[in-house]
């Protein structure tokens, strides 16, 4: 079953994702690894990536982002910063799968809603106070 795959080094951003999806009854693995969302994407078992910019270490979620592109090709993807503006957000605005740059603070109601919009195709169709009820 393919899942909704959130990669962020921030703990309680990963505990916040799993509880917002989870409530709305979809399955999702939070991890601070990209090894693992990479072994998802070979085995076509990624519905959805939400991924952080800064994932510490030096590390930046653009060059998997760019990577996992040419190498597999997106789901929907986003990705969540609180540096929207950064240069290299740009190089993968137009990759095929590429949805969003998400800047921090959000509201995580409305990027559930945005997720599941683009990966379960009854929900961009129900009224948003059934959405919102969980009907």
């Amino acid at each position: 079953m393919k899942k909704i795959f959130v990669v962020d080094n921030d703990l309680a951003m990963c505990e916040l994702m799993t509880m917002a999806f989870r409530h709305r009854g979809h399955e999702i693995v939070a991890c601070c690894s990209p090894k693992i969302v990479r072994e998802a994407l070979e085995n076509g078992q990624c519905a959805a990536l939400l991924m952080d910019y800064h994932l510490g270490m030096g590390e930046s979620g653009v060059g998997y982002v760019r990577a996992w592109s040419s190498q597999f090709g997106l789901p929907p993807t986003w990705i969540v910063t609180g540096t929207p503006g950064a240069e290299d957000l740009r190089e993968v605005e137009a990759l095929p799968g590429f949805m969003a740059v998400i800047s921090k603070p959000f509201a995580i109601l409305d990027l559930v809603a945005a997720v599941l919009a683009a990966v379960v195709p009854s929900a961009a169709s129900a009224p948003a106070l059934e959405r919102e009820a969980g009907s």
